[in-house]
């Protein structure tokens, strides 16, 4: 550490001092008479180099742990969330909070449930498929199957089966998904009660 610290000190003193030298070697420029009757040239000189030293003396006490490669004490104990950063950041400890603060994340599907209800235009995919609202996952499956066979566009000559193909199809796509239908299910309570 001295070592380095000298040899740092040196290298850096060594271009300010021949610079010093030459700057007050020279004929003094205009202006500089007044300086120089106040202050000593020489004086000015050492307390440059002074502050030089404070700087350099400063750095390196700053950049010490780089300089000798030190390791911190955490960087010398192994954390298997050092090995994969990703996981950490996912699954960290300290993100399960904000649910507490900020609600449960939720879905896209719910936001747009909420908006609906809020607009009261939230459909009623119970009634759509003509089921009751604790249909099993089968029951919803096979009423759907038998609604589709009824109102394919194919297969129907009325101009409104396609609207309704697509009512049903929505439907079954909400209430299928299990995640889905909670969260259909907590804003169709509020609105069909």
């Amino acid at each position: 550490m001295k070592r380095l610290a000298w040899l740092t000190l040196v290298l850096v003193l060594a271009p300010m001092l021949a610079f010093g030298q030459q700057v007050i070697m020279e004929k003094p420029q205009r202006g500089s008479e007044e300086i120089s009757e106040y202050y000593n040239p020489e004086d000015v000189r050492l307390a440059m180099i002074g502050m030089a030293i404070a700087v350099i003396a400063l750095f390196l006490y700053l950049a010490r742990d780089i300089i000798l490669r030190r390791k911190s004490d955490y960087e010398k104990k192994e954390f298997d969330s050092k090995k994969n950063r990703d996981y950490e950041k996912y699954h960290s400890e300290w993100n399960r909070d904000d649910e507490d603060y900020f609600g449960e994340k939720k879905s896209k599907e719910a936001q747009e449930f909420r908006k609906m209800m809020q607009d009261s235009a939230l459909p009623n995919y119970y009634g759509t498929l003509g089921i009751s609202i604790d249909a099993t996952h089968e029951e919803i499956k096979a009423k759907f199957r038998q609604l589709a066979k009824e109102y394919h566009p194919d297969k129907s000559k009325d101009e409104k089966s396609a609207e309704k193909f697509a009512e049903i199809n929505k439907a079954y796509e909400v209430l299928s998904d299990e995640e889905t239908r909670k969260d259909y299910d907590k804003y169709y309570k509020a609105s069909f009660g």
